[in-house]
């Protein structure tokens, strides 16, 4: 399989729908590529079951067989075997499963990941940014991305939830050479996405990718009413080192900031 669809395998393995209609542009979210043009143009394309290409082996290998193109609008997916539910969905995330990945932002992302950064800027006061305050545009990320694969210890986890950006992760690396096996953490989940669990595999995927590049201490802050990140990150396993009084100022109330840090 090439590599630029190992993403949309990943999604139909973890994917427990019966039927799946993803927009072209929800398939090239999960992907971080953009569909060639013959996927554009050719049904043939998305019915081809045999080599030399061999992106549909993405969802093929997962039991899943293209019953609908509509081409360059959406591409309905229909699986050939009952797939199982996990035991502690809700009643209705069993009725209405939704699959998501996770996987590093690449520069056709930019755009995206700065739209996403902005909503979740407006939804919520635990940021430490406001909506339009972040002066950063598509260039300016994309020369940050490449600077940051320079480094090899700093960039962006994306979570992808049905085709649709659902949260991120920034994991930010120190240059310095003692430092350089530590890493500051932001993570952020867009609201309607949130109690599905999107937060803890983000820092799981935070984890695993830090420890594949020896960084061994990961940092964060929280605002203190926060209880919410207080919880998930107490859960897994993060510490708390100290308490930065009046950190924060919100509607003209001084605000803790807590200090929290995890040995890997």
């Amino acid at each position: 399989m090439e590599k630029k669809y190992i993403p949309l395998a990943n999604y139909f393995e973890v994917a427990l729908q019966q039927e799946i209609t993803l927009s072209f542009s929800e398939l090239e979210n999960i992907m971080g590529q953009a569909l060639p043009n013959a996927a554009y143009l050719n049904k043939s394309w998305w019915k081809k079951t045999k080599p030399p290409l061999s992106h549909y082996l993405s969802w093929t290998n997962a039991g899943y067989h293209v019953i609908d193109v509509r081409l360059g609008t959406s591409i309905t997916f229909s699986c050939t075997q009952t797939k199982a539910t996990v035991n502690n969905l809700s009643k209705n995330e069993e009725e209405n499963p939704s699959a998501y990945i996770i996987r590093g932002i690449e520069a056709s992302d930019a755009r995206s990941f700065i739209l996403l950064q902005e909503e979740i800027f407006q939804q919520t006061d635990f940021m430490y940014n406001v909506q339009n305050e972040v002066d950063l545009t598509v260039q300016q990320l994309r020369k940050n991305l490449t600077y940051w694969k320079q480094l090899k210890n700093r960039t962006i986890l994306l979570c992808v939830l049905n085709g649709i950006f659902a949260g991120y992760a920034v994991v930010h690396g120190y240059k310095q050479t003692k430092a350089k096996h530590v890493a500051s953490v932001r993570l952020a989940v867009k609201e309607e996405y949130q109690q599905k669990g999107i937060g803890s595999a983000l820092m799981k995927a935070v984890e695993g990718w830090s420890k594949q590049r020896d960084i061994s201490r990961l940092e964060l802050s929280v605002m203190e009413h926060n209880n919410v990140a207080l919880h998930l990150f107490t859960k897994i396993g993060f510490k708390q080192e100290g308490i930065r009084q009046n950190a924060i100022k919100l509607n003209d109330t001084f605000i803790n900031e807590y200090n929290l840090s995890k040995i890997l």
